[in-house]
């Protein structure tokens, strides 16, 4: 077994296991710290937010989210009430939440919950599929370097540009023309 003792830096805990045979995982990364509005945080100063807290707000999903999307690959990440709950309204809520919300909506209710596959494209539907394709390929090329921010960037660019999309191509109207449905 494994003798549990009170670990001084998370280095020491995949040392530990590589000393006793587990396998945790394949690289590890010791990142920059969290600073709370640009400064360190301190029980002293009261500025300790508290990752269980904003679990229990927010949920676990919101706060990874917050986390991979602002900090950067060695560097510090910066984080405060405010800078949290306005991620999380504008990324997840407004821009991710409501791009779901409004495609299966539509999607249910013009199409009777299935899309066919376009055979003819206009050049707002090509200017969105270059959109895509661009932030796909980085997306992938900063995850290949652990730049997780910079790829989050690139899902939020795209869930921007579908709601674009959307706005400029009014599904709702054509949906109640027999003739312009796809």
């Amino acid at each position: 077994g494994i003798e549990h003792k009170t670990v001084h830096h998370e280095n020491e805990i995949a040392q530990n296991f590589a000393k006793t045979g587990h396998e945790v995982v394949d690289c590890w990364f010791h990142l920059e710290h969290l600073m709370f509005d640009g400064g360190k945080m301190s029980k002293s100063k009261g500025n300790i937010i508290y990752a269980d807290e904003l679990v229990k707000e927010f949920g676990s999903d919101a706060v990874r989210y917050y986390l991979l999307s602002e900090m950067p690959f060695a560097q510090d990440g910066n984080i405060t009430f405010e800078t949290f709950i306005n991620k999380y309204n504008t990324d997840l809520a407004n821009n991710i939440g409501n791009l779901v919300n409004r495609t299966i909506a539509m999607t249910n209710k013009y199409f009777g919950g299935s899309v066919t596959k376009p055979t003819n494209f206009t050049e707002l539907d090509n200017d969105l599929i270059n959109t895509i394709n661009t932030a796909k390929d980085s997306y992938f090329k900063n995850m290949e370097v652990y730049h997780n921010a910079e790829a989050v960037d690139k899902i939020v660019t795209i869930c921007k540009r579908l709601n674009k999309y959307i706005d400029e191509t009014t599904p709702w109207v054509l949906a109640k023309n027999e003739e312009d449905k796809p």
